[in-house]
């Protein structure tokens, strides 16, 4: 024993019915069928537990693949899409902020400000 009260000695797994043991793999010709799920939530756990009592084995799957990131055509959205912070010049004046809108469409409202300010 060690001064912390547990054994030095390692754990050994038991070799009866352990998967590494020859004698336990399948000898069958039966092939195991597979049918695969992408995970939704618990419905798909729920649908998933109706096949435990079947041959049928399950495999569960997500639909946010790195092949799905790595594969996108625009990578980089355009500037004017995205939300943050911003800085509008103007001749005489210069305006910043912070929106979670597209910035284009702030812009648009800037504008709007401004041409209604500058009209009265």
């Amino acid at each position: 024993m060690s001064n912390n009260g547990f054994p030095t000695h390692t754990h050994k797994p038991p070799t009866i019915g352990h998967p590494t043991n020859p004698s336990n793999r399948q000898t069958s010709t039966h092939t195991q069928k597979w049918a695969s799920f992408t995970y939704i939530g618990k419905e798909t756990t729920y649908i998933t537990n109706l096949f435990k009592k079947t041959d049928l084995k399950i495999a569960l799957r997500t639909s946010n693949t790195l092949q799905k990131w790595l594969m996108q055509k625009d990578m980089t959205p355009d500037k004017y899409t995205r939300s943050g912070t911003y800085k509008l010049t103007c001749p005489d004046k210069a305006y910043e902020g912070q929106t979670g809108k597209s910035l284009g469409e702030r812009y648009k409202e800037h504008k709007n400000a401004v041409e209604t300010l500058c009209s009265k």
